[in-house]
């Protein structure tokens, strides 16, 4: 994996070479402190995520709920009496095109309120770290956690898989009290981060066995061997752990080799687009998550509802509407903090990142950014699952929010382990 992403640092930093730096800070007439990104009456911040290609639904439902949330920060005045605006950025889900998105637009922002794909992050690492500008990963890779600059907005990928294994070995373990769990993965370094979750699953619960592992190459279309190898092992669990894409193919390719098990995915790996095509499939898939859902009546509902509907009219009901209010919150809440301490530049909202603490009024858990190691800005460890509505697509909850004993004491260090 080093030799990997060293490689691609250097393709990376040579597609950066020539860049210019930041424009230099300055104080503006309200005694704040800023430079790229901010006037005297707007903020900028930056959304690479990819608009076209195959995650585009996500990505455009996710662009919703941040533009939603800055709305209601907007209506009450913006951060320190400046409007909020977001500057989006088509990366296509491209490493190659997330490099370009960056050096069009970071002389132009403050902070970067989404990046899309642990691969184009680590690709860009480098260049975030010696621009010193704060960066909300649009994933839930753990590892990402471990850069410069670099924060989640959500819980941690290997959470969803502990806690929801757990969830999974309670409803079918068999006589013997084993759970036999099979893992379909995109073969990249997302994939292979819920792959090695999995594994850690096994290594500490004596009730969870591994029989089998299928890699796919993202732009892969036909996945029959990968099911066929779930199928030959006798998986009664099988955790699917790549784009939303994938999912629908996987599900309907077992139909066909008459193979029913217990389906579990992450919820990036889930659109209630599927439900459609998929039809009673969908009775035997779980999704987890780290925030409600778009359908629940909880008390902050209405108000996402009511932003959505006038940045974005008619944006169907998606699990990555309210992904994407939560990140502009954290986003919203450096900005502030960054505010008081009178320093809009990039690197002020960096610091301001240390330390930060965000109510998300009842959507996720609320999360928490430390300010030591990396393991102290793991901002969520609890996550919750839901079934899915046949008739609407839509998930359901079946269990509150909550982390496991095996959640709480995973550390990174457990995640790069094979």
């Amino acid at each position: 994996m080093k030799t990997r992403l060293a490689c691609l640092s250097l393709v990376v930093t040579a597609a950066l070479a020539g860049a210019c730096a930041t424009p230099g800070a300055s104080t503006s007439k309200d005694g704040v402190k800023v430079d790229a990104g901010v006037t005297e009456d707007e903020i900028k911040i930056g959304l690479f995520n990819g608009y076209t290609g195959p995650v585009a639904a996500g990505a455009i439902a996710g662009a919703a709920g941040f533009d939603a949330r800055l709305a209601k920060a907007n209506a009450a005045g913006g951060v320190c009496g400046r409007r909020l605006k977001s500057v989006r950025a088509d990366t296509k889900y491209d490493p190659a095109v997330a490099v370009q998105a960056y050096r069009a637009n970071v002389k132009d922002i403050v902070m970067i309120g989404q990046l899309l794909g642990a691969t184009s992050i680590y690709g860009l690492s480098q260049q975030i770290a010696r621009d010193d500008i704060a960066t909300l990963a649009a994933t839930s890779a753990a590892e990402v956690i471990k850069l410069e600059n670099v924060y989640l907005f959500t819980t941690p990928f290997p959470m969803y898989v502990i806690n929801g294994l757990d969830w999974a070995k309670q409803k079918q373990a068999g006589s013997d009290g084993k759970l036999k769990v099979g893992v379909i993965y995109q073969d990249d370094e997302f994939g292979r981060e819920g792959q090695r979750a999995v594994r850690y699953a096994e290594a500490n619960d004596p009730a969870i066995e591994v029989v089998a592992e299928a890699g796919y190459d993202v732009k892969a279309e036909d996945l029959t061997a990968q099911v066929l190898k779930m199928k030959k092992a006798g998986a009664e669990t099988v955790w699917i752990h790549g784009i939303a894409s994938k999912t629908g193919p996987i599900l309907s390719q077992a139909s066909q080799l008459d193979y029913s098990p217990q389906w579990l995915t992450v919820d990036s790996g889930y659109e209630t687009a599927m439900a459609k095509q998929l039809g009673r499939l969908v009775g035997k898939l779980h999704v987890v998550t780290s925030s409600v859902l778009y359908t629940e009546n909880v008390p902050a509902m209405a108000e996402v509802k009511q932003n959505v509907e006038k940045v974005a009219p008619g944006t169907k009901p998606d699990q990555l509407v309210i992904a994407g209010w939560v990140d502009a919150s954290v986003a919203v809440a450096a900005l502030e903090k960054a505010c008081k301490e009178k320093d809009l530049t990039q690197k002020g909202v960096v610091a301001a990142m240390a330390g930060l603490n965000v109510s998300t009024n009842g959507l996720s858990p609320d999360l928490k950014y430390g300010s030591g190691d990396a393991d102290t800005r793991i901002p969520s460890r609890q996550t919750r699952m839901n079934k899915i509505d046949p008739k609407t697509g839509v998930p359901v909850p079946v269990t509150g929010f909550g982390a496991t004993d095996l959640a709480m004491k995973w550390r990174l260090a457990d995640g790069s382990k094979s």
